[in-house]
Formats: structure tokens, sequence, C-alpha cells
């Protein structure tokens, strides 16, 4: 009779951590791809805490050229940017590809954080200066990232040349309670694909776009806690402005997470002497793996044009 409770509570103790495992590696990247670049570490000090980003530098650098820093989306690493990076490089920029607190190595993800956007954008300037850039940069935000960047901005405007956003939301809540739920169930990485595909068709993709695999995967719950935190405790008045600077917003037309009419369409009319809107038909809020050339000449086109 000993022998078989030791039995049933070993199967017990194996299934349970099995189990542990699998939610723990589900919230923390599982079925991602690694960022591309040199790895940087920003060692924590009183401001925050260890925080990491992947540099490129130009293929042929020219002189005077303004880096750019990219910042990802809710819960994403910014592996999500290894294409978009690589085409800069090739034109001649130095990128900065910061990853979120609790996301790809950085510390600072989980619950019961007391931080708000300011928090996540004073990283952005920590990075700044382990990277020695003392002058203005480029920012880039995709989706969550775009708050974080207008953020820094507002913090900064001497600091910035020129805000691009991609999948720019943040002012008002999300507008169904179906996508609300498609968001969560996109994150649950726990969940089986079965239940997850259909959502992140719904919040992120487009109806005929391609989902790739390290996008079923890749998910940093774990951060995206953190970030939930930061918005909650921030006002969109603090970064809606972007600190005057001149954005571009390149707009998926098919994106529910951040529709038109509450995302590119209101920036454009909220600041139409310095908003530049582009808007992708066949584009969700994922944006990115759906329209990768026509967001990499967007932003080149843009940023030569503000240098």
């Amino acid at each position: 009779m000993r022998r078989n409770l030791l039995i049933v509570l070993t199967l017990f103790l194996v299934a349970l951590a099995g189990l542990s495992l699998h939610v723990w590696t589900s919230i923390t990247g599982r079925g991602g791809r690694p960022a591309e670049g040199a790895r940087h570490i920003v060692p924590s000090d009183a401001t925050g805490p260890e925080v990491v980003y992947f540099e490129r530098l130009p293929e042929s650098p020219r002189p005077n050229v303004v880096p750019i820093v990219l910042l990802a989306s809710f819960a994403r690493s910014i592996a999500d940017f290894n294409e978009l990076t690589a085409d800069l490089a090739a034109a001649g920029y130095r990128t900065i590809a910061v990853e979120s607190r609790g996301i790809g190595g950085s510390a600072g993800g989980g619950p019961g954080q007391s931080i708000t956007l300011h928090d996540l954008a004073s990283d952005i300037d920590r990075v700044l200066e382990t990277a020695t850039i003392t002058g203005r940069v480029h920012l880039v935000g995709h989706a969550y990232g775009n708050r974080v960047v207008r953020t820094f901005a507002a913090d900064h405007p001497a600091r910035v040349a020129s805000v691009s956003l991609i999948a720019a939301g943040g002012l008002l809540p999300i507008r169904t309670e179906k996508t609300l739920r498609a968001l969560q169930e996109s994150v649950a990485a726990y969940y089986p694909l079965a239940r997850r595909e259909p959502a992140l068709r719904h919040a992120f993709f487009s109806e005929k776009s391609k989902i790739p695999a390290h996008w079923v995967g890749g998910w940093w719950a774990w951060g995206g806690l953190a970030q939930y935190t930061a918005t909650a405790e921030t006002s969109s008045d603090d970064f809606w402005g972007a600190g005057g600077a001149e954005m571009l917003v390149i707009q998926g037309d098919d994106d529910t997470l951040a529709p038109p009419e509450d995302a590119g369409l209101r920036l454009l009319a909220d600041f139409p002497m310095r908003v530049e809107l582009i808007r992708l038909p066949g584009a969700g809020h994922a944006m990115l793996p759906e329209k990768p050339v026509q967001i990499r000449d967007a932003l080149l086109g843009f940023i030569a044009r503000h240098p």
C-alpha cells in the first residue's frame, strides 16, 4: 500500500512539475525566435532593472545619421523587428531595439510592479546612455511600443528627431468584448492552438494574412503583466501628443485592436500639421509580418524627410 502511494505521489509531482513548466515557458516566450543583432545589457540601478537591447550597425556608415530606436508590441520581443532592423541597417542606419521589462531577458516583469509608462520610457534613456548616444534619435513603436516611444518623446522632446507609430492605439479602450477576449487568448500561449489560432486571427491578422510560427509562439505574458500595470497607471494625456514631435502613423485597415477611427484617423484629426498617415489595406494589428516592404519603405521615406 505504501509503495503504491509513493508511486501515485511521485506521478502527481511529476505531472505538476510538467504543468508548471508548460505554463511558465508559455508566458516567457516559448516558440518565439531569437532577436538578431549584438546583444547588450544595461545594468540595474536606482531608476530601473536590468534591460537588454539589441544593436545593428549600418552596413555602409554615413556621417551624421541619426540612430533609430525601436520598441515592440504588447508581450512581444523585439525579435519581431528582425527583418526591419536588417533593412534599416542595410540603408545605413544604426538601430537600437529595446526589450521591455520582463521580456527577452530584461528584468522587472510579472505582477505587483509599481511602474508607469514613464518608467518604461526611462529605460530608453538608460539604453541610450549605455550605447553612448547623446544626440537625437528616431523612435519607432509597434502597437504597445507606440505608447512608450510617445511617452519618451513627451518626456524628452529635445532628444527626438521623429516618431513613427505602427498600429497606434492607446487613447480609447478596445471596442468589443470579442476583441478583448481574442487579445487575452492570443497572449495565453498555454491554451491549445485550436483555441488560440482564431483569436490570433481576429486580434492581430487580416483575414488573408499568413500567421507566422513565431507569432503563434513568442508571447511574454510575464512582461505583459508589467506593461498592463504601466498603462493602467498612466493617463493617455501624458503621451498622446508625443511631445510635439513629427509623427508617421502606419495604420492597418483591418486592425481590430486599434481601428483606423480610434487610432490613425484620430491622430491625424488631432494633429493635422504634424501627422503623416499611411493606411495599409489587408493589414491587421501585427502588420510587421503582413506588410514588411510597405512598412520599410514608409519608414525610410519619412525618416529621410526628418533628418
